[in-house]
C-alpha cells in the first residue's frame, strides 16, 4: 500500500473511532438525565457514566431551565 493509501486508511480509523466516542458521551449523557429526573445520588451517576460533578450540574441546569 502506498503512503496516501495508508494516510487515507489512517484518517478513516480516525474519523470512526471520532464517531464512536461521540455516540458514547450523547449516551452517556442521555443515562445521566434519566438518573437526574429520578434524584440518583451525583456521586451513583457519575460512577456509572463517568460524567464528571460539573457536567452533571450543567445537566441539571439544562433540565431545570427546559
Amino acid at each position: 500500500m502506498t503512503q496516501l493509501g495508508q494516510l487515507y486508511e489512517k484518517e478513516k480509523i480516525e474519523y470512526g473511532n471520532q464517531k464512536i466516542r461521540e455516540t458514547s458521551i450523547k449516551e452517556r449523557t442521555r443515562m445521566a438525565k434519566s438518573m437526574l429526573d429520578e434524584d440518583i445520588d451525583f456521586v451513583k451517576i457519575m460512577k456509572i457514566t463517568g460524567l464528571t460533578e460539573e457536567e452533571l450540574l450543567r445537566l441539571q441546569e439544562e433540565n431545570v431551565t427546559v
